[in-house]
């Protein structure tokens, strides 16, 4: 497949090409840089180099990456254009103030992203948008910014953390999700931002117990129930609706949350949780045109390292947001330049450069721009090939159960249409893993060890990268979690090159397969023979 071998080049190149000691030192410094200016999710151990979801800052082009709904590394591609910005920065930087060279950069950052989401234009309303070390800060600020002093008290509501992230409900009731922040000072995990401040969040589970999808009457009538709650207690609301969650949903359906608006009106503000990245640039733009606030982040679909995220305002959100100060204590997660020009929020905010934030955006914009390149109906086809090859073979081999999924309807948004956008084809498959011998599931824990197995270096063997195991279900008292295979950027545009490395592409996921399938039966052959020597 030429975009894997362009990779190993490139990767073969920054890796053990001969380099100068000047050059080898500006390399570290940038592997440093990227993997900076965050909480506590960025650092690598020092024995592996690689930090809690199994990633580190450099490329790795031979890992079978499928793996994208949780994170990725660094594409040799991305890397390459990254390096060679950061050359020119570290040159500017030594003549200039590092603050305002930081400060034009990371404000050219936001231009670019929207310009490639079409949001640049001149005639359109204007959409600010504040840039974020990760997803979950964007739930903080967005919660920060409604819970303003002269507001009425806040109340967010979110999916529970299985669909969305372990810190999105702690981030979105106004507290410290993490215990370090990206100005590396240490807070207090589950602390309020303000003191006293009296935001708080509810969840709504979008499954049953055994991992069946609720219906969307039964949700819609709990969130309605939840709100008539809030309003009589004088609470404001914020809903946050999941395009796409951690298992390829969009919940709640956008007919419960127009609904929800219609009747709630003012009460209640929408923000689109669209972290994964797997919306067309159309249909983001169709969200703002609503006035909901959308989050995205770089680091997902499009395959960026981790962290890197923005919050897009709409022109009605902008006016609210703009006289609105910050708790003193958000100048710890972000700098002046990452807020929009004209805001208030800014006069409490420091003058600090985040180059990791700077350069992990560099790589994500590289693949949203690689991405954009492609027509919509190659991409189509790529999408409508891997989605149909996959769910025929975890619907049809007896190693996997697919989770019940549902189609992504967007038909609030658009009307009747009769063209398939791609964003309305799934790019997340997750599955359940059955016993060979006796077609039992695997438990929780066999999965999470099955997952280990995959991501961990073998002789000549290529890693699997899988998005992580997400608890969803209880098979009795036994706790269930799915595996995820997804498709990213980088991955769709290698496939769109030709017929034949589209196949290669879906070669490697039927390959994928074939390795989480006999991971599963060495584990459960494993437990079996510990549960006999323990007999």
């Amino acid at each position: 497949m030429q975009q894997v071998a362009d990779d190993r080049t490139l990767d073969k190149n920054a890796t053990t090409g001969a380099l100068s000691k000047q050059q080898s030192e500006a390399r570290d410094a940038l592997l440093k840089h990227l993997v900076s200016g965050g909480d506590e999710r960025l650092d690598c151990d020092p024995l592996t180099g690689l930090n809690m979801y199994g990633y580190g800052p450099a490329p790795r082009p031979e890992d079978l990456a499928f793996g994208s709904s949780t994170a990725s590394t660094i594409s040799a591609a991305a890397f390459a254009t990254v390096e060679s910005f950061y050359a020119d920065l570290r040159r500017e930087m030594e003549t200039s103030s590092p603050t305002a060279v930081y400060d034009r950069e990371i404000g050219r950052v936001r231009d670019d992203l929207l310009r490639l989401l079409g949001l640049g234009q001149s005639s359109q309303p204007r959409i600010d948008a504040i840039l974020a070390t990760s997803g979950t800060d964007i739930h903080l600020f967005s919660a920060a910014l409604l819970a303003g002093e002269d507001e009425p008290a806040l109340m967010t509501i979110t999916l529970m953390g299985n669909e969305t992230g372990s810190g999105v409900m702690m981030a979105s009731a106004g507290r410290h999700f993490m215990s370090r922040v990206s100005s590396a000072r240490s807070v207090a995990k589950g602390e309020e931002l303000r003191p006293g401040d009296a935001t708080r969040n509810a969840t709504i589970a979008v499954r049953n117990k055994d991992g069946s999808l609720r219906a969307d009457s039964e949700v819609e009538e709990e969130l309605r129930g939840l709100i008539e709650l809030a309003r009589a207690a004088g609470l404001r609301c914020l809903l946050v609706v999941t395009d796409v969650s951690k298992t390829s949903l969009l919940a709640p359906s956008l007919e419960t949350v127009m609904r929800l608006k219609e009747r709630f009106g003012t009460l209640l503000d929408i923000m689109i949780d669209a972290c994964q990245f797997r919306l067309s640039a159309a249909t983001i733009r169709a969200y703002l045109a609503h006035g909901f606030m959308v989050a995205l982040t770089g680091s997902k679909f499009l395959a960026g390292p981790i962290f890197s995220g923005a919050l897009l305002c709409p022109p009605q959100m902008s006016e609210r947001f703009k006289s609105r100060t910050l708790p003193a204590t958000l100048a710890d997660y972000c700098g002046k330049a990452e807020w929009p020009e004209g805001w208030a929020a800014r006069n409490i905010l420091p003058e600090r450069a985040n180059l990791g934030l700077l350069l992990r955006w560099k790589a994500a914009l590289f693949e949203l721009g690689c991405f954009l390149d492609i027509p919509e109906d190659r991409v189509v086809k790529v999408l409508s090939i891997f989605a149909e090859a996959v769910s025929d073979r975890l619907a049809n081999d007896p190693a996997f159960e697919p989770l019940q999924s549902r189609p992504l309807e967007r038909r609030e948004l658009w009307g009747a249409s009769s063209a398939l956008r791609w964003d309305e084809i799934p790019s997340i498959f997750s599955f359940y893993l059955r016993n060979f011998t006796d077609g039992a599931m695997l438990t929780a824990a066999e999965m999470a060890a099955v997952y280990k197995e995959l991501a961990v270096e073998g002789d000549g063997v290529a890693l699997v990268r899988l998005g992580q195991p997400v608890r969803c279900a209880d098979f009795g008292d036994v706790p269930a979690s799915a595996l995820r295979i997804c498709l990213s950027a980088p991955l769709v545009v290698a496939a769109s090159r030709s017929d034949e490395a589209l196949a290669a592409v879906v070669a490697q996921a039927m390959l994928v397969l074939d390795r989480t399938a006999e991971a599963a039966a060495r584990q459960r052959q494993g437990n079996a023979r510990d549960m006999r020597r323990s007999a």
